[in-house]
Parts: C-alpha cells; sequence; structure tokens
C-alpha cells in the first residue's frame, strides 16, 4: 500500500512552496526556479491541501532538481576592465576601453571585442545596461515582426522590461514584453521565446495545445527553454 499523505509530510524532505500562482488552468505544474525555489501553478479553485498532497507525492523529485540547480555556475558581476568578457547574441566579446563616444562591437571572427568608452566607467552599468536595453528593443522588435508576418499573427506593441523571473509576457491585448537580458542570449533562444509569446495570442495558456503549436513552429524548442533554464542566470551585467 501507498503512504497516507500524513505519512508523506513527515517523511518529505523539507520542501517550502516558494509561490503558488492560480489561474484558469485545469491541471496543477511544478516547476522549479533558476533560483532553486518551488513555483506551483494551479487552477484557480484547488485547495491548499491538494497542493501539499501533490508536493509531498513529488519531493524526490523536486528535492533532485534543487539539488542540480544549486549546483550550476554562479554568476559573477562585471567589473567593467579591459579584457572582460560580455555576452551578445549568444557570443563573448572581449571588453576593450577606447577613447571614443560609443558603446560598439567588433565582429572580426579572430577578434571579438565591445568597445567602451573611457569616459563611460564612472556610470559603466547603467550605461552598458542602456546600450542593451537598446539592442534588445531593435533586434527582438525586427525578428517577432519576421516571425508573426510568418505565422499571420498580429501583436500590439512590444516593450522591454528589466523583470528578474519572466523572459516574456503577452498582455491581454496582445501587447509584448521580452527582458532585455535576451540579447546575450543565443539567437536560437530569443526566437523560442519570441515563438512562446505570439503563440499566446492563440493559446493564453501552456496547455497542452499551446505546446504543440509552439512544437509545430520549433521542433527543438525544449532545447532552447532548457538553455534558459540552465544558464539564464548567467546572463547579467
Amino acid at each position: 500500500m501507498g503512504k497516507s499523505f500524513s505519512e508523506l509530510l513527515i517523511t518529505m524532505p523539507q520542501i517550502k512552496i516558494s509561490k503558488i500562482i492560480r489561474s484558469k488552468r485545469k491541471s496543477l505544474a511544478l516547476a522549479i526556479s533558476s533560483d532553486a525555489t518551488l513555483i506551483v501553478r494551479a487552477p484557480m479553485k484547488t485547495s491548499l491541501e491538494y497542493i501539499e498532497k501533490i508536493v509531498a507525492q513529488k519531493s524526490d523529485w523536486i528535492a533532485r532538481k534543487m539539488r542540480e540547480i544549486q549546483r550550476w555556475p554562479k554568476a559573477i558581476e562585471k567589473k567593467f576592465i579591459a579584457g572582460e568578457e560580455f555576452s551578445y547574441l549568444g557570443e563573448k566579446y572581449q571588453l576593450e576601453i577606447t577613447e571614443s563616444l560609443k558603446i560598439k562591437l567588433n565582429k572580426n571572427s579572430d577578434c571579438k571585442e565591445l568597445f567602451f568608452p573611457k569616459v563611460f566607467l564612472w556610470r559603466a552599468k547603467e550605461r552598458m545596461f542602456g546600450w542593451y536595453k537598446k539592442q534588445a528593443l531593435q533586434e527582438i522588435s525586427s525578428r517577432a515582426e519576421t516571425i508573426a508576418q510568418k505565422l499571420n499573427l498580429n501583436y500590439q506593441s512590444i516593450k522591454i522590461s528589466s523583470a528578474k523571473t519572466n523572459w516574456g509576457s503577452c498582455g491581454p491585448k496582445n501587447s509584448l514584453n521580452f527582458n532585455w537580458r535576451l540579447i546575450m542570449a543565443p539567437e536560437s533562444v530569443i526566437e523560442y521565446v519570441i515563438i512562446h509569446e505570439l503563440t499566446h495570442i492563440l493559446e493564453k495558456n501552456h496547455s497542452r495545445k499551446f505546446w504543440n503549436k509552439v512544437e509545430a513552429v520549433m521542433p527543438e524548442y525544449k532545447k532552447r527553454r532548457k538553455w534558459l533554464r540552465e544558464n539564464g542566470k548567467m546572463l547579467v551585467l
């Protein structure tokens, strides 16, 4: 016989639910975030007792996933010194401090460099953030327009956000939001997030029907999603 709910609570590892997100979804889903915390997505009327029961039943899986994420490399905040590496569209660029007045890239295949003005060093992070955000708007808007045309979908607008957890979102009026940090990710990953949010124009939840539509456009979407899950927290300034 299987263990009772009370027995499961006694024997399960100490699993804390970080957040419960209720929506019109039909089933309950467990997700481990990039900071190794548990997020539960549940239908509106799901009881806390039922949620805790499912968490108890899945405690071994949850604990294993949390340990995996805790072993991931930690992000190191940038110091803005010559030779330091910065990511752009999945490529690594070495920082070169210059006398110029513009942040710009040297995409030479032999030596990829990011030229950063010496006069910006006193507020380097702020300047680099502004540059990344501008590049993200240009790159993501262009790619979203192309993909939307191919899929015959219309969106209201595109904005670049500084969200801490979401890579993208689709509003009720089909306004799209994308995290500026995506500009550091590989192009295929950016396109996955764009396809993900565009698909929400048709399906407002994460049902099987939603994922089938994503897969029809990008058959290898799971690899892109996994890359974000494992590397997303490294995309920092």
